[in-house]
């Protein structure tokens, strides 16, 4: 299949704020159903404890990714009450999710709670200073950009995380089209879901020409490797 990259619904300004409200919740359930969030989870476990990291997630959408953490630091809250008593409980490092859309991040906010801080801004320029933050994740989100803006987007992760970069999208197949169109159809009577779906498959990378693009980056040593179902993973442990 070759990639085809078409324009998305959900980056269209005109769409209304209920029908993109509803897109956006039912792509946080379909990545919880997935359990996307737990294995993306894994992977920044292995920069560290993200309870205790301050993360910076790149095309935050309604923040299912930064929810699922801040539900694990509140399990974490709840182990740890005992030592909360004694000593006072700590400031947790910061989540920041990062969304070109306005309405996305104002949902965001509104459904993870005062632990979520959205930031309106480009992933490509980030209004951020080097390794101000330990670690960057982002979720279906290079689909949306061409090669060159990949590459860009790589090595701003890489110059704001001090620890690493942990990167999770689709990964493109006429297998993962078919099915793609025939779970949008049968979970969601969202048209903006239904279309948006299989489009992003069409975009989506392969896993050799990802680590190609991280290579251009700059991430010596980047992992790239599918996982079920259908989806790519790149890992980057900065030196």
């Amino acid at each position: 299949m070759k990639r085809l990259r078409r324009r998305e619904l959900m980056d269209d300004p005109a769409i209304g704020p209920a029908e993109h409200a509803h897109a956006l919740a039912t792509l946080n359930w379909i990545n919880r159903v997935l359990l996307a969030h737990r294995k993306l989870y894994r992977y920044l476990l292995e920069l560290g404890d993200p309870r205790r990291m301050s993360i910076l997630d790149l095309g935050a959408g309604g923040g299912g990714l930064l929810g699922h953490i801040i539900r694990q630091r509140e399990r974490g809250r709840r182990r740890d009450l005992h030592d909360a008593q004694v000593g006072g409980e700590a400031r947790l490092p910061v989540l920041v999710g990062v969304d070109c859309s306005p309405f996305a991040v104002a949902c965001a906010r509104k459904w993870q709670g005062a632990e979520f801080h959205g930031v309106v801004g480009d992933v490509r320029r980030l209004p951020l200073a080097d390794n101000s933050v330990d670690a960057v994740a982002c979720q279906l989100l290079v689909h949306h950009f061409d090669e060159d803006d990949v590459v860009t987007i790589l090595r701003e992760a890489a110059r704001v995380a001090r620890r690493g970069i942990v990167v999770m999208d689709l990964s493109r197949s006429w297998i993962s089209w078919g099915l793609t169109w025939l779970t949008t159809r049968v979970v969601s009577r969202s048209r903006v879901f239904h279309q948006d779906g299989p489009r992003s498959v069409r975009a989506a990378y392969l896993p050799g020409e990802v680590a190609a693009l991280a290579e251009l980056a700059g991430l010596r040593g980047a992992r790239v490797k599918h996982i079920f179902p259908f989806r790519l993973v790149l890992a980057w442990r900065k030196r």
